[in-house]
């Protein structure tokens, strides 16, 4: 080869490596050429991280490849998109498609965290618990409690989950359940006592049922001569010990008291309460003058949380106190006005809403869900860096409906709400971009039926017609973990 031919090749791999090198380290930082344009923008990309994790991913209708497939957390990444508005599409076989419009902008990461695929066809199972009129799982979705009048009897059963066996636990004359739906039946903390709300002669009282049976059922007002009884809950630290609120028979306040199951000791814990609750082995207060305080188990060791009184309108007696922890408090007035203390940038108190029916905090304490029988609504008590962010004390209104909300419950993921509209059980999620995503779960053959989310284990359970009127059934929302916890 002559020495000008190889002068001429060193040259022209010497421009194609001058011209490549930059466009090759441009591409390498995310920029992409843009022909209409003629120029290098720098590109964004989308990630996708779903329930199922096998679901396929697609942008503008084309399937996206395996290669963008991230093992480690089962999220996919898709890469150098031009920014611009793309169709997102995430389905998988036997359950609804996922879809948005989403916006890619220059140098971003688009990311979804929380893509929830509800199955197309859920089978619930027919459970042997009937004629159920309210239940209420266990703790630990050990047992589910349930309650009905029959025959004129009230009575309380036992539902054994793992088994599919019913136990009957305590009938009476004269006796039914409370009809207040804020009022639960309590289980204990090892699955074995259950505390009843009831109404006995036109007043109201406490039912005790030990599950095993070493001690008869029995009522509070028969040990001791208190009265006006309200609020009674287990114990957060001993199994055997309930706490109520009560008066003294000379008395028109509100006293905070215990009772020991096993050696019938009843003691005053403090005076003066509106409402109280249980946060770790604190007991949290809410006196008459609104403010806030914390005792350990005993009552002793009088810690006042709220500088100033949550609110300055007159809560009344059957007020509701929700606690997360000491910075993180709720009180819902006998009007259903919700008041709220968060501790965090700065110490904030203040009316969230008014005819409130319920509220649930996160499991992580960052957001809290509320609503009435029309609008679901979440606060959010800290900031939120994870798309989409939020912003401490951040109030979104999640839906709103002219027909009637109920069942309303945190999903596994606190992402998204679970809830019953008409006859249907349906999940949102909270991710407001484009627009929030709802899915039908399941359609119930009841306008109206009680309903109770066991997050724990991801399974719903609702009242149905079967051969059987109130017949409960179980629905295992999502499959069972496989390996590393894949779903």
């Amino acid at each position: 080869m002559k020495k000008i031919h190889r002068r001429l090749i060193f040259w022209l791999f010497f421009v194609l490596f001058a011209v490549s090198t930059p466009i090759a380290v441009l591409y390498s930082q995310g920029y992409r050429f843009d022909q209409y344009r003629q120029i290098f923008i720098h590109s964004g990309s989308i990630t996708v991280k779903s329930i199922p994790a096998s679901a396929n991913v697609y942008l503008n209708g084309k399937l996206q490849t395996g290669s963008s497939l991230d093992i480690i957390n089962n999220s996919f990444t898709l890469n150098g998109l031009r920014p611009g508005s793309y169709s997102l599409q995430v389905s998988a076989d036997g359950y609804q498609e996922w879809v948005k419009q989403v916006e890619v902008h220059s140098g971003i990461s688009s990311e979804f965290w929380n893509v929830f695929l509800a199955p197309q066809k859920l089978s619930p199972n027919e459970l042997s618990a009937t004629k159920v009129e309210r239940f209420f799982p266990s703790p630990f979705g050990k047992y589910v409690a349930f309650v009905n009048n029959d025959q004129n009897k009230f009575h309380l059963w036992s539902y054994d989950v793992e088994n599919n066996e019913s136990t009957a636990i305590y009938e009476g004359d004269e006796l039914e359940f409370s009809k207040n739906k804020s009022e639960n039946l309590e289980w204990n903390f090892k699955e074995r006592l259950l505390l009843s709300p009831v109404s006995r002669n036109d007043r109201k009282d406490y039912l005790i049922s030990d599950l095993e049976k070493e001690y008869d059922s029995f009522f509070l007002s028969n040990s001791t001569e208190l009265r006006n009884f309200s609020s009674a809950r287990w114990s957060s630290e001993n199994q055997w010990t309930l706490y109520f609120l009560a008066r003294k028979s000379d008395e028109d306040r509100q006293n905070l008291y215990s009772y020991d199951v096993s050696t019938k000791e009843l003691r005053e814990i403090t005076e003066d309460v509106l409402a109280f609750d249980f946060s770790g082995s604190s007991i949290y207060a809410i006196r008459s003058n609104n403010v806030i305080y914390k005792f350990n188990i005993d009552g002793k060791e009088i810690n006042q949380v709220t500088v100033s009184p949550i609110s300055d309108e007159e809560l009344g007696n059957s007020s509701r106190l929700i606690i997360y922890d000491e910075d993180r408090q709720a009180v819902i007035s006998e009007t259903g006005g919700l008041f709220v203390r968060n501790n965090e940038t700065e110490d904030t108190i203040r009316k969230i809403a008014d005819n409130v029916n319920e509220i649930q905090f996160s499991d992580d304490g960052k957001k809290m869900l509320f609503w009435n029988k029309n609008e679901v609504s979440v606060l959010f008590l800290r900031d939120w860096d994870v798309q989409p962010q939020r912003k401490e004390n951040e109030i979104q209104e999640i839906m709103r409906s002219s027909s009637s909300l109920d069942n309303v419950f945190w999903f596994q993921d606190y992402e998204h709400i679970l809830f019953t509209y008409q006859n249907k059980i349906k999940i949102i999620e909270l991710d407001p971009r484009d627009h929030r995503v709802s899915m039908n779960l399941f359609e119930n053959n009841l306008d109206s039926f009680p309903a109770a989310y066991d997050s724990r284990n991801n399974n719903y359970y609702y009242i149905g017609d079967g051969n059987v009127p109130g017949t409960l059934y179980q629905i295992q929302l999502l499959p069972r973990p496989g390996l590393f916890g894949q779903q």
